[in-house]
């Protein structure tokens, strides 16, 4: 009876657990999802609605580095921009939306806390895989990012 006992609280627990990591890949997935769609839209007030109910305030507040490379006839230049506040955020999108605004998804891939999406944009040509990082708890908001965009 014992045995029993223990064997039915190890089944409960690993249960809990697996359904607690179906529901953060489906937030993950979902919160992914919607970020691709809110960049094809040309609306910034859209762009601020998302980041300010998907992204940690953590996030928010963090101050933002982009570095953007650009290479012409063989000379290469870089560019750093940083912030720290929400409008910093909703510039992001801008240039998302620039580059991504007529994307489609090729994959997106969960895999513990971290989800990467990789995007197409046959009208730019261009290719960006996001890196997402998720909080650990619920309500899974988007904790960081990072983007990668080639041809």
């Amino acid at each position: 009876m014992k045995t029993s006992l223990i064997v039915n609280i190890l089944v409960f627990v690993v249960a809990l657990s697996a359904l607690g990591q179906e529901n953060l890949e489906a937030t993950m997935e979902k919160r992914a999802r919607e970020m691709h769609r809110v960049i094809k839209l040309n609306d910034p007030a859209e762009w601020k609605k998302f980041i300010q109910e998907n992204y940690s305030k953590a996030l928010i507040e963090k101050p933002m580095r982009a570095t953007v490379e650009t290479s012409d006839q063989g000379a290469t230049t870089a560019a750093s921009t940083s912030g720290s506040n929400l409008e910093t955020k909703v510039q992001m999108f801008e240039q998302l939306h620039g580059d991504f605004g007529q994307s489609e998804i090729l994959s997106i891939k969960p895999q513990g806390q971290f989800l990467e999406m990789v995007l197409s944009d046959a009208g730019s040509g261009l290719r960006g895989t996001f890196n997402l990082r998720f909080d650990k708890t619920s309500p899974y908001l988007i904790s960081g990012i990072g983007i990668d965009v080639g041809n």
